[in-house]
């Protein structure tokens, strides 16, 4: 099998590939490493200093923050009636919460369920998901691995059940179809974010989409206060859909200010001490690996870099230790 060696051109023209595949493998892995894009992960109190900034930049504007309570959503009730009733007959008397007007994995109409949807039991009786979308699993796996609410780590239960909250309120809710970004009607005019006309033709409508929907303050400031322990994707400022951007990866999230690792879902504490020492570990086991190519090369090629121990006068042995162009080296006497 031919071979080839780089490290010395002049004497060795024939290579073996899987010698240097290896070693090219291993850089391009270290190479690739520092290019790939990380999941920024940070504690939610360093990424949103208020629960007004975790609603309103978490899910990119679909919701904006009131403190008048009359006037703006709960993403969870234990009433009997649902408070949101009342205030989508305040701001909107005309709007239509008889139908589902978000659409994914929406109904198309609202109606009740049966005794076992009990995850997203708020709209038991006027739901527009359905018990399978309702599932706890399926809230967070249905739109894919970048959509995971606990990429950085499990979450705390205290701060998940906001997550399945909100998850439940997006999917179940007729409410929220009436801030449907495209073709929603509590879309103002003046905004030219949105519109009340949705056009299928249009390559930037969609039907899903949510738009500045008023949501109760001391609803996210609950949020936060849940989840404020907690590890979030901090990449775009904390916004959902530009964490989605990221692509899933084996490799390790990186934890912004803090020598907290997750990995596979464990914390792990790590100083950047041992991070450094495991780098510079990696080069070295990549220079040895070269250099053993090297070493064989010049064996094959007739030029071995280290001869064998030799009797000398006196009955002693010298080492002589062949240089680089090929030339012996001088013994030297033990």
């Amino acid at each position: 099998m031919k071979r080839h060696c780089y490290c010395e051109p002049q004497n060795c023209r024939t290579n073996h590939a899987p010698d240097m595949q290896l070693t090219a493998a291993i850089l391009a892995a270290l190479l690739s490493a520092s290019h790939a894009q990380d999941l920024q992960c940070r504690k939610f109190s360093d990424i949103y200093p208020t629960g007004t900034e975790l609603c309103e930049k978490m899910w990119d504007g679909a919701f904006v923050v009131s403190d008048n309570y009359t006037a703006s959503y709960t993403m969870w009730h234990f009433e009997d009636q649902n408070p949101n009733e009342a205030v989508s007959q305040t701001l909107h008397p005309t709007g239509n919460t008889s139908v589902c007007n978000l659409q994914y994995f929406h109904k198309t109409l609202p109606t009740p369920e049966g005794p076992d949807f009990t995850e997203c039991h708020p709209w038991k009786n006027e739901a527009c998901c359905t018990i399978q979308t309702a599932d706890a699993t399926n809230l967070n796996t249905a739109y894919g691995p970048t959509y995971r609410w606990d990429r950085c780590g499990a979450l705390s239960p205290a701060c998940e059940r906001f997550f399945v909250q909100e998850a439940c309120f997006y999917e179940c809710s007729p409410h929220i179809g009436l801030y449907r970004k495209f073709g929603g009607h509590a879309c103002n005019q003046d905004d030219p974010q949105c519109t009340q006309v949705y056009d299928p033709s249009d390559p930037t409508h969609n039907t899903w989409q949510v738009h500045q929907m008023p949501i109760r303050k001391d609803y996210c400031d609950s949020w936060l206060l849940a989840c404020a322990n907690d590890l979030f994707c901090a990449s775009g400022g904390g916004s959902y859909f530009e964490c989605a951007r990221i692509a899933p990866s084996v490799r390790v999230p990186v934890i912004v200010n803090t020598t907290t690792v997750v990995v596979d879902n464990e914390k792990t504490e790590l100083s950047d001490g041992i991070i450094g020492l495991i780098v510079v570990l990696g080069l070295v086991a990549v220079a040895l690996v070269i250099f053993l190519c090297c070493v064989v090369c010049r064996e094959k090629a007739g030029k071995p870099m280290f001869q064998p121990l030799t009797e000398s006068k006196g009955g002693k042995s010298d080492i002589r230790l062949s240089s680089v162009a090929g030339t012996s080296a001088p013994a030297m006497n033990a």
